[in-house]
């Protein structure tokens, strides 16, 4: 990983009006993450920590601050050369039902302009990283809950990005399948050398998949903690139970525990 930093969060704020008054929803956060670094964010629910990714990813206006992404602002700058650089991911695969697995992974190539046989072979590629090998057109209806979401992963994927950002991404799957799906984005993850910022509610899932745990307080949120993970990489399931592992789950837990749910 460069030493210099791939995504800068400065001092990013966001205040919402209405016509019942101001509701300020997050309060100067600043987050840095290396190139190839995976982030987590962890938070008390309606912390903001989604409105932080739309932020981030050129979604949501800030009230204040900027992001910046290997030195292209977002908000600055237009942010166009930002933007391009990154790729999102969400707890709904938001697969079209009508496009074959690699129509689906191809589709931000397509977008983009890029001719069919060069996007189809690397919806081809990414099927194979993502391991859904045999699956290139088949419909998203046949496929299983984790194999869709490998879709989301690989359509993320397809267009190189610096830059990955995860909204919950395995949220919604059993706890067996989630633990596959860690494993498999981690592999992916250094397979690709992308910098990925991940939402989690899960503690587990949030050290077990970063190099660094954000933890932001209660609205209007703020980072409250930042805690460094220094367990060896490729993880297993079974590091879950070290000593090590638990003592980080419990100081993160120990973190959140006084904020409200």
């Amino acid at each position: 990983m460069s030493a210099q930093p791939e995504l800068v969060v400065d001092n990013i704020g966001k205040t919402f009006e209405s016509a019942a008054g101001s509701v300020k929803a997050i309060d100067r956060i600043d987050i840095s993450a290396k190139a190839g670094e995976f982030i987590s964010v962890l938070g008390p629910s309606g912390c903001g920590k989604t409105t932080l990714l739309r932020m981030i990813g050129g979604l949501e206006r800030p009230t204040q601050g900027d992001v910046s992404i290997a030195g292209h602002s977002v908000w600055k700058s237009r942010g166009g050369e930002a933007v391009r650089s990154l790729a999102f991911a969400f707890q709904d695969s938001r697969l079209f039902p009508w496009f074959s697995i690699e129509d689906n992974i191809a589709l931000p190539l397509r977008l983009r302009g890029e001719p069919k046989e060069k996007r189809l072979a690397r919806a081809r590629e990414l099927c194979a990283l993502v391991g859904l090998q045999g699956f290139e057109k088949a419909q998203p209806r046949q496929l299983s809950g984790g194999m869709r979401q490998r879709v989301s992963l690989a359509r993320a994927l397809a267009i190189d990005p610096r830059l990955v950002l995860l909204d919950e991404p395995f949220g919604a799957l059993d706890a067996m399948t989630r633990d596959q799906m860690n494993l498999e984005l981690q592999r992916i993850c250094k397979a690709t050398g992308a910098t990925v910022l991940l939402i989690t509610h899960s503690i587990s899932e949030a050290v077990f998949l970063g190099d660094k745990v954000v933890v932001l307080s209660p609205r209007p949120s703020h980072v409250h903690a930042v805690h460094e993970v220094n367990l060896p990489r490729p993880r297993t399931i079974a590091m879950q139970e070290t000593s090590e592992f638990q003592q980080l789950v419990r100081a993160i837990r120990s973190d959140i525990a006084g904020y409200p749910a």
